[in-house]
């Protein structure tokens, strides 16, 4: 079959981001064999591999074989933080006709060079009048590739949340209402210095800290990160980029040295360790506070607020599944969407992942305190963000680079030449910004 001169581009960005991921992360990959399609079996890929993550997916698998007790369930986790090793894995096992019967994604943007290769099923049968009345219409819609459907969202991770320590915050006689401002916010890092907290912030591998800077970035405001993600920000003196890489550089003033060596579960560890106060990360990070691992309390041992400038947003990570092309068991993909998409699977999973169902007929009884107040704020702020980093709010091609420029920021702190980076770089992929997203 002749492909089209659009699906030879899409598939030309997979080969390129495999061959750059492997060269950047050191990472080798090798194309897996999926299991024998005489077996009943179903095989998905995640990236779910710390503890709250494990037990999390756990109980979502434990629904499914609840339901299908003769299928057998293989999991394949990939290690690595926000999908940036596993989506290289599995670009070369689509590529190579050998895709697992599902695997997680972010909703949005990483999908479209699946979508625009021809290598995904549209599962518009699976989106029943019924599903689409209990999802919001922000999650639907990013779940969408030229007026189909071709993912399933698990749930909703917000990510401008700061972590902390409700220990070294109280011990040090430091008002969380008053965090509002970057400079309250630093103001507050000084007097844990001086009280012999060596680090106030905690920060992981590469990827977190791009996750950070995200969240500094919206906090310019809603308009900036509007023209941010639709490709518009192309002045290297733009203020509001500069202003943002500024504050990034104080905030890594307050940072632990070792970060690049952690993962972001580790990082997360240091709130729980009493060892830094802040950390900001997604609210994947509950997980990690919870039951599963730690079993602190929300509001006893550990509570959060949102990143200094974003009390009035949401910013949106969601996971989904989908069913690619050509799999080994399609009846038992869609079964696994279909359990994905359940009640009773988001119910089960949401409530250990830390994240809030994408169903807005959850049962809350099962939610811990953070969720409920999560959906309280999910139901009340003014606006809505996609994240660059998870996803969703960019081309791939500039997730990647920038993760690449933050990573070369966090070393040199050079914000003239960081801002150039980013702007070029938009400017040479400026035909990738196919999404006009309207935030205000």
């Amino acid at each position: 079959m002749e492909l089209s001169s659009k699906a030879k581009f899409a598939i030309a960005i997979l080969v390129t981001a495999i061959v750059v991921g492997g060269v950047v992360g050191g990472i080798t990959y090798a194309v897996l064999v999926t299991p024998e399609e005489k077996l009943d079996a179903l095989e998905i890929y995640h990236w779910w591999t710390s503890g709250g993550e494990k037990a999390a997916v756990d109980a979502l698998v434990d629904v499914f074989i609840a339901e299908y007790p003769d299928v057998a369930v293989i999991q394949s986790p990939v290690s690595g933080g926000a999908g940036f090793t596993m989506l290289g894995v599995i670009k070369s096992l689509v590529l190579a006709g050998e895709a697992p019967d599902a695997f997680q994604m972010h909703a949005g943007y990483e999908g479209y060079p699946y979508y625009d290769a021809n290598l995904l099923e549209k599962i518009d049968h699976l989106w029943t009048d019924e599903l689409k009345a209990v999802i919001p219409d922000v999650v639907e819609s990013m779940n969408m590739f030229g007026g189909h459907y071709y993912s399933m969202p698990v749930n909703i991770h917000r990510n401008n949340i700061v972590w902390y320590s409700t220990k070294l915050l109280d011990d040090n006689n430091i008002k969380v209402d008053d965090l509002t401002t970057w400079t309250k916010f630093f103001d507050a890092c000084d007097t844990l210095k001086t009280a012999g907290v060596k680090y106030p912030i905690s920060m992981g591998t590469t990827w977190t800290a791009a996750h950070a800077f995200e969240q500094i970035a919206a906090s310019m405001g809603i308009d900036f990160y509007e023209d941010w993600i639709n490709g518009k920000i192309t002045s290297a003196t733009d203020e509001d980029l500069l202003d943002a890489l500024g504050i990034f550089e104080t905030y890594l003033g307050y940072v632990n040295p070792d970060h690049a060596d952690l993962t972001w579960d580790a990082a997360t560890s240091m709130i729980i360790n009493n060892e830094s106060a802040f950390n900001i990360m997604g609210d994947w990070a509950n997980g990690e506070f919870g039951p599963a691992v730690a079993n602190y309390t929300f509001g006893v041992e550990y509570d959060t607020f949102a990143v200094p400038g974003t009390a009035d947003m949401y910013s949106l990570t969601i996971d989904c599944f989908q069913h690619p092309k050509n799999v080994a068991h399609p009846k038992n993909s869609d079964r696994w969407l279909e359990v994905v998409a359940s009640k009773a699977g988001q119910d089960a999973f949401n409530p250990i992942k830390g994240s809030i169902s994408a169903r807005t007929d959850a049962d809350l009884t099962k939610y811990g305190a953070y969720q409920k107040s999560a959906v309280d704020d999910f139901k009340k702020v003014t606006y809505m963000y996609p994240s660059i980093v998870h996803g969703s709010g960019a081309p791939e091609a500039f997730k990647v680079k920038l993760s690449d420029i933050i990573s070369a920021f966090v070393e040199d702190k050079d914000a003239e030449e960081a801002a150039k980076d980013i702007t070029d770089y938009t400017k040479e992929i400026i035909d990738e910004y196919t999404v006009i997203w309207d935030l205000a």
